[in-house]
């Protein structure tokens, strides 16, 4: 499935995998949410939890993951740092962006970003 991130004025595809996660913030949108865009993402906080399995819990992550933490709801979009992403653990990978993330690169603060379905299956 997939679905759009809308991070500030930036378009991003996300094609969704079919973990139990994934299935679930399916379920959940649209939904609106802040971030804090970093040098290697864009970060906030779910206001709910997501089911996963134990399984798919790992450490890091490929540039392009859209990944959550279990560990306070947190719903990331990844795009930098892949190599020295291993030193974060407890991440549940989500999907993977379909498109160009360099726009990702120039934001900063906080942002606004809705996330919603761009297709239904």
């Amino acid at each position: 499935m997939r679905v759009e991130l809308r991070i500030g004025e930036v378009a991003v595809p996300v094609e969704l995998n079919g973990s139990a996660a994934a299935r679930a913030l399916a379920t959940q949108l649209p939904q609106a949410l802040s971030m804090s865009a970093s040098s290697v993402g864009c970060c906030g906080q779910l206001p709910f939890s997501l089911p996963h399995d134990a399984a798919d819990v790992h450490p890091g992550w490929s540039d392009g993951d859209l990944n959550y933490k279990p560990e306070g709801d947190w719903l990331a979009l990844f795009f930098d740092d892949e190599r020295n992403s291993a030193r974060y653990g407890g991440q549940v990978t989500l999907g993977h962006a379909a498109g160009p993330l360099e726009a990702l690169r120039g934001l900063t603060g906080t942002v606004d970003v809705r996330i919603e379905r761009t297709e239904r299956r």
